[in-house]
């Protein structure tokens, strides 16, 4: 499982993925949730990937995927 690919983002935070499956097969994106990493999908990749070409990535923050510098807030609000 250490396949993982990178892809920088617009502000060059690098972003861990692997992709599972034959390239002729419709695309499956899946995304971790909160607290967890790209890994959380691994018992399921086998089965998903007979039929789809699996994309799967770690968030900002999880996993292999970089954390970008800056203020954090839970508030969810943004100045205007």
């Amino acid at each position: 499982m250490n396949d993982l690919n990178f892809v920088a983002a617009g502000d060059g935070t690098r972003i861990a993925y692997r992709i599972d499956g034959q390239a002729e097969k419709p695309g499956l994106v899946l995304s971790n949730s909160i607290g967890t990493t790209l890994r959380m999908w691994d018992t399921q990749i086998e089965s998903l990937s007979k039929h789809f070409r699996v994309l799967r990535y770690a968030t900002r923050g999880h996993g292999a995927s970089g954390v970008p510098a800056g203020a954090y807030s839970s508030t969810g609000s943004a100045e205007m």
